[in-house]
């Protein structure tokens, strides 16, 4: 007989697993999908941190000259030279003349002062107006 070295009602801890999976589908479905998603953090977050470690190791190798792309025997930058040169230009300060500019209405735009009502200006200027008038 075939069957005769199975023992009825004894299970295995296999089958006790199966078991308890088909009973509780979180355990079939949620546990992998939460482990892949653990898993997959850590995982990235090393790959990113190896990314900026490359980045950061590549940079420190690299001298400040070639960072900037300048050549080595370049000229300093002095700001007191630079001042004591511009000083020394012919800047012709004298060669502009006063123009007026147009006053154009422009809509929306109030050019005089508004006047608060109960002050001594407005009585003054309405006497103003009045005697205008």
């Amino acid at each position: 007989m075939v069957f005769a070295n199975k023992s009825y009602g004894v299970a295995s801890p296999a089958d006790r697993f199966a078991q308890t999976i088909k009973k509780r589908p979180v355990l079939y479905f949620g546990m992998p999908f939460l482990l892949t998603v653990v898993v997959g953090s850590f995982a990235l977050s090393e790959l990113t941190a190896t990314k900026y470690n490359v980045h950061d190791n590549r940079t420190k190798a690299m001298s400040k000259e070639e960072g900037l792309k300048l050549s080595k025997n370049r000229k300093r930058l002095d700001l007191q030279e630079e001042y004591w040169r511009l000083q020394a230009q012919d800047i012709h300060d004298d060669d502009w003349e006063i123009k007026r500019v147009g006053t154009e209405a422009t809509p929306g735009v109030t050019t005089s002062p508004k006047m608060t009502t109960g002050s001594s200006s407005e009585s003054t200027s309405s006497a103003a107006t009045s005697t205008s008038q």
